[in-house]
């Protein structure tokens, strides 16, 4: 894999840090869109609401397992999305830094990309949930046309 050169930007009030480094194939990441940049405490940008709805989503499902709770989704990332992110990280078994980078993308997208987030039947917050990590830049699961099996799609 190649090095990628970290450019530090200085986008004040936007919560990016810097770009962040193409993620592996299999990573669940395209490395493009939202997830091309790390994203932080104070920050506000339409990628942050889309981290905020993957987190409730991944909360639903999980959140008993690490203390997760609902977020309010205002594109800010205050405390409570800091915490959140904190909380999901140790949970991945990741840093708990409270920045959304490259690892911490690659599983949001591992989570919330899941196929059982897009049916019908999961509900409305998983399938914002998906909906997000599409947005945002992840390679996410779909069933396929013929409701066996799945494909792995990505918006960029």
């Amino acid at each position: 894999m190649a090095i990628v050169g970290v450019l530090a930007l200085g986008l004040a009030g936007f919560g990016v840090v810097a770009p962040a480094a193409q993620a592996e194939a299999y990573s669940g990441t395209s490395g493009k869109g939202c997830t091309a940049y790390n994203y932080t405490n104070g920050g506000y940008a339409a990628c942050i609401g889309y981290i905020q709805k993957m987190l409730n989503g991944i909360n639903q499902t999980y959140g008993k397992s690490y203390g997760g709770y609902g977020l309010a989704v205002d594109n800010q990332f205050g405390p409570k999305t800091k915490t959140q992110v904190q909380r999901f990280q140790k949970f991945a078994h990741l840093t708990a830094d409270g920045i959304v980078g490259p690892k911490t993308w690659n599983q949001l997208c591992f989570y919330a990309g899941q196929v059982n987030f897009n049916y019908s039947s999961s509900g409305s917050t998983k399938n914002a949930a998906w909906s997000a990590a599409y947005n945002a830049g992840c390679k996410v699961e779909k069933a396929t046309s013929t409701g066996i099996g799945y494909v792995t799609i990505s918006r960029y």
